[in-house]
């Protein structure tokens, strides 16, 4: 325990064992914290020793560099007695500590009979990360459901309250994830109620179509992100081969990679899913440069036979 402070800083802590692809150095320094107290104190702290700060969550969407991070990685652990209705409408808002897993977000929902949420049903990660990256399935976002974010600049200190018109959210993106200075504390978010056995229903559903789609085993989630296609051709293809209309011009980045007979592609200790080209499987003690050079000879296949540059939706940790 470091003198006069509350939270307890730690050297050389292994990160892999924190992330769902398992890969990754040690962190320098590292932390956990669980209220906003803790969490300001470790920023604090940082400022004060001028380390970079990594505000780790539950550890999906984030590939870490084999070296580790050469700072501050703050574990922010969940706290559910943070999870609370503020108000008892017809629209129903929900305040949430960031370090919450979605699914235990998820579960509150459902207890209290409150609709809107039940697409993040099944995925790994914090309340956090899926702000900061506006996480989505099923034709749905987060963002839909914001309300407000309240976050502390780890530079300054300052602690500011976002709206939903503020927070610039697009397509698995934020204005947090622009401005990694921003770290979310919490959110309010706006739910419906509803009738309990139906939000079951739904919930069971959506995991059903989860497991039933997605590959198990080590992976980040999603690699990358669906890109906007412009090529006419390209779309009328996928949506002949897929029988799936596309929207938005966006075609799923897993198809592309598919496409371009990438699938159960191997280098080391990673390949791509046979299950479902869009995600990088750890086989077994694989390195971080390994997902680097399988990712680069995706998005070069697929940028030089279908001319579409694919974007990392994994964010890389301590390259």
């Amino acid at each position: 325990m470091t003198k006069n402070m509350n939270i307890n800083i730690q050297k050389n802590i292994p990160l892999a064992p924190l992330t769902t692809l398992k890969i990754g150095g040690p962190a320098k320094y590292f932390t956990k914290i669980s209220s906003e107290k803790e969490l300001i104190e470790a920023i604090q702290y940082a400022k004060k020793n001028k380390l970079e700060v990594f505000v780790l969550g539950g550890g999906s969407n984030i590939l870490i560099n084999d070296d580790g991070f050469n700072g501050l990685v703050i574990k922010n652990k969940s706290q559910e007695s943070t999870i609370k209705i503020l108000n008892q409408q017809l629209t129903v808002l929900v305040e949430s500590w960031s370090g919450n897993s979605l699914a235990q977000l998820v579960k509150f929902s459902i207890k209290n009979s409150l609709t809107g949420l039940e697409w993040a049903a099944g995925i790994p990660g914090s309340v956090g990360g899926a702000l900061r990256g506006n996480a989505g399935a099923y034709d749905n976002q987060i963002a839909d459901n914001v309300e407000k974010i309240k976050t502390i600049d780890r530079l300054n200190g300052e602690i500011k309250i976002f709206k939903n018109k503020d927070c610039n959210f697009e397509y698995r993106n934020s204005i947090f994830k622009q401005k990694p200075n921003l770290i979310i504390l919490s959110c309010v978010l706006k739910l419906n109620k509803s009738n309990k056995d139906e939000i079951e229903k739904k919930v069971k559903k959506i995991i059903q179509k989860r497991n039933d789609k997605l590959p198990k085993g080590f992976n980040a989630g999603s690699f990358f992100q669906n890109p906007v296609v412009n090529d006419q051709k390209l779309i009328t293809q996928f949506e002949h081969d897929s029988q799936t209309q596309c929207h938005n011009n966006k075609i799923p980045a897993g198809w592309l990679i598919d496409e371009v007979g990438l699938r159960g592609k191997k280098i080391g200790g990673v390949a791509i899913s046979k299950k479902h080209a869009n995600f990088i499987i750890n086989k077994g003690n694989a390195k971080a440069q390994e997902v680097i050079m399988l990712s680069s000879l995706i998005k070069t296949k697929v940028r030089d036979k279908l001319g579409v540059q694919l974007k990392e939706e994994v964010q890389y940790i301590g390259f």
